[in-house]
């Protein structure tokens, strides 16, 4: 199975990734069997995954300003690793970088899942920077985690919503939403297929 973590040690030692694990293995920390990648690309299947990272390919720190941004891929990297093939898109940092689109956040009073998408519907924005009213979105499953409390009730759902052109891999945008439920509502009525839900200890 797929399983998206964060671990914090304090004093500022924090570490999030990706990784294949079987569902009865123990998780441990170990940044060496995380997967290449930072954002996914698409819905992972059962033999395949897809994701995205960057490099600094001279265009980091004091280059950045003088590198030319790039928004379609350096390279690209194929491995497998129990049973998945694995596939990294690797973006130049600047250029990944120019297309971020910063943070967005909402209130929804109802939403519809399918099994590649999830609308929301009745939105209340809280931080909505210049962009105009919108009263419902629509995402592709991929990016979508939703953190929880010990009853199951949603706490807020947080979707990267990495917008990659097909089929030249260019990134068009890279907006973070987040999105809390006007009303309770348990985790459940989502599915996990193409979702991570938090695990609460």
């Amino acid at each position: 199975m797929l399983y998206k973590y964060y671990a914090s040690g304090g004093f500022d030692a924090e570490t999030e990734g990706y990784r294949i694990l079987d569902s009865l293995e123990i998780f441990q920390v170990d940044i060496n069997k995380d997967l290449p990648f930072t954002y996914l690309i698409g819905t992972p299947s059962k033999t395949f995954v897809s994701g995205a990272s960057t490099d600094c390919d001279n265009s980091c720190g004091e280059d950045y300003k003088n590198a030319t941004a790039i928004f379609t891929p350096i390279k690209r990297e194929n491995s497998e690793r129990q049973d998945f093939r694995i596939t990294n898109i690797i973006y130049q940092y600047k250029g990944f970088a120019e297309r971020d689109g910063g943070f967005e956040s909402f209130q929804f009073e109802d939403f519809k899942e399918t099994r590649d998408s999830l609308w929301f519907y009745n939105l209340n924005e809280f931080e909505h920077g210049n962009r105009k009213h919108v009263d419902s979105l629509i995402f592709k499953k991929s990016n979508v985690t939703i953190n929880q409390n010990e009853s199951s009730n949603i706490t807020k759902i947080v979707i990267e919503n990495l917008i990659i052109d097909q089929p030249s891999n260019e990134i068009i945008s890279n907006i973070t939403y987040q999105l809390t439920p006007k009303t309770k509502l348990n985790s459940n009525r989502f599915s996990d297929y193409g979702i991570f839900k938090q695990v609460v200890n």
